[in-house]
C-alpha cells in the first residue's frame, strides 16, 4: 500500500444566497440506453437517449456507435442530417457526423448553458445506467474512456484524476479494467483525519463548462448551424426535411417516441467556491469534484422527481454527509442513517 502525500481538506463553506444550488433531471431507461436505429417512410432515425448519469461518461462512444449505424445506413456527400438536442450527446454526436463531411443541422429546445448536461459534476464514471448488451457497453465505454483521453490539453476541459473512495465502487468496477484498472489501496485514505482504509481510482475529470462550448464552437467552425426548435410528437419530427435524423432528446424522447420506460431522476448539487488546490476527486455516499469553476457537491438519486427545482434543505443534508468524512474524529457527527436518495459509489 501506497504511502500517499496528505492531500489538502475542502473548505466547505457554503452561501447559498450568493452560490444557490442547482438541480437536472437524469434521462434514466429502465432495462437498457436506447442506441439504434429505425425506419419510417424515407426516414433514417437513429435514436441515442437514456442513459441515465452517464451521459457525459458515454458521450463520445455512443456517438462512435450512431456514425456506425449511420454509415451501415449508407449516405451521399454533405447530406442533410438532423440531430435533435443539444446536451452531451447531440453535441458529441453532431460533431462526428459532421466529421464525414454530412451537412448537419442541430434543432433543439435549449442549447448550453441552459442544458440538463449542464447540471451534471463531470467525473467520467459510468453511473445510474442500465444496459442488457454488455457487448455493445463495454464498447462503448472503452471508446468514449479514448476519446475523452485525446481531448486532454485541448480545451475540452478534460484532465487525469484521482478518485479517492472509502469504499471500492461498483461504477467504476463496472467498467473494463483496460479502461479503470484496480484501485490502488490504502491503509488510510491520504486526508488528515481518515482512518479508516479506502481506495483511489484512476479517472478522468470532464468540465462541462468548459467541454460543451468548446463543442458548440467546434460545430460553428464546421458550419453546422443550431436552430432552436421544440418538437410536440414524432409526426413533428418526422417533418423534418433531412431524411436522417439522429434523435438525442434525452428525457423528452420519453413524449415524443412513447416511450415508458423513460422516466427522470433527479440530481442537485451544491456549488462551492473554485479551489484551485484541490486537484482530487472524493466519492462515497455523495461525491465533490473540484473543478475551475467550482467544487461540486453532490449527489441526489431522485427516481420520478419531475420538479428541477432544487431543495435546500437536501442540499444541506448532503453537504454535511460529505464534509463529515472530512472531519476530525473529535467534531465528526454522530454517524446517522444515510438517506436513500443518496447516490451510493459515484
Amino acid at each position: 500500500m501506497p504511502n500517499a502525500v496528505i492531500q489538502p481538506t475542502p473548505d466547505f463553506t457554503w452561501d447559498p444566497a450568493t452560490r444557490p444550488p442547482i438541480a437536472g433531471l437524469r434521462p434514466y431507461r429502465n432495462v437498457t440506453y436506447r442506441l439504434e436505429a429505425e425506419t419510417s417512410g424515407t426516414k433514417f432515425i437513429v435514436h441515442n437517449y437514456g442513459h441515465g448519469g452517464a451521459g457525459i461518461t458515454m458521450s463520445w462512444g455512443c456517438a462512435h456507435e450512431v456514425v456506425d449505424l449511420v454509415t451501415s445506413h449508407g449516405f451521399a456527400p454533405a447530406q442533410p442530417v438532423a440531430v435533435l438536442g443539444a446536451g452531451v450527446m447531440g453535441l458529441t454526436a453532431a460533431t462526428l457526423l459532421a466529421g464525414l463531411g454530412l451537412k448537419v443541422t442541430i434543432y433543439a429546445k435549449a442549447f448550453p448553458p441552459d442544458t440538463t448536461s449542464n447540471v451534471a459534476g463531470g467525473q467520467w464514471a459510468p453511473s445510474l445506467v442500465n444496459h442488457n448488451n454488455s457487448v455493445q457497453f463495454t464498447r462503448i465505454l472503452r471508446r468514449a474512456f479514448t476519446t475523452h483521453s485525446s481531448k486532454i490539453g485541448l480545451g475540452f476541459g478534460v484532465s487525469k484524476r484521482l478518485n479517492y473512495s472509502p469504499q471500492r465502487s461498483a461504477t467504476f468496477e463496472s467498467a473494463p479494467s483496460d479502461v479503470i484498472p484496480p484501485p490502488q489501496a490504502f491503509k488510510h485514505l491520504p486526508f488528515a483525519h481518515f482512518t479508516a482504509p479506502g481506495f483511489a481510482y484512476a479517472t478522468l475529470l470532464i468540465e462541462p463548462p468548459i467541454l460543451l462550448p468548446k463543442l458548440l464552437a467546434d460545430l460553428a467552425a464546421a458550419q453546422a448551424p443550431c436552430v432552436a426548435r421544440e418538437f410536440a410528437n414524432a409526426a413533428d419530427v418526422l417533418s423534418l426535411s433531412e431524411d436522417i435524423i439522429v434523435n438525442c432528446t434525452g428525457l423528452g424522447a420519453g413524449k415524443l417516441f412513447n416511450d415508458r420506460l423513460m422516466i427522470p431522476v433527479r440530481g442537485q448539487l451544491v456549488m462551492l467556491p473554485a479551489q484551485p488546490g484541490l486537484q482530487y476527486l472524493f466519492s462515497g455516499h455523495g461525491y465533490l469534484f473540484p473543478r475551475q469553476d467550482a467544487v461540486v457537491v453532490g449527489g441526489t438519486d431522485e427516481p420520478n422527481v419531475t420538479d428541477p427545482t432544487p431543495n435546500l434543505a437536501m442540499c444541506k443534508t448532503l453537504l454535511a454527509y460529505v464534509k463529515n468524512e472530512f472531519q476530525a474524529a473529535a467534531l465528526r457527527a454522530k454517524a446517522a442513517p444515510i438517506p436513500d436518495w443518496f447516490i451510493r459509489g459515484k
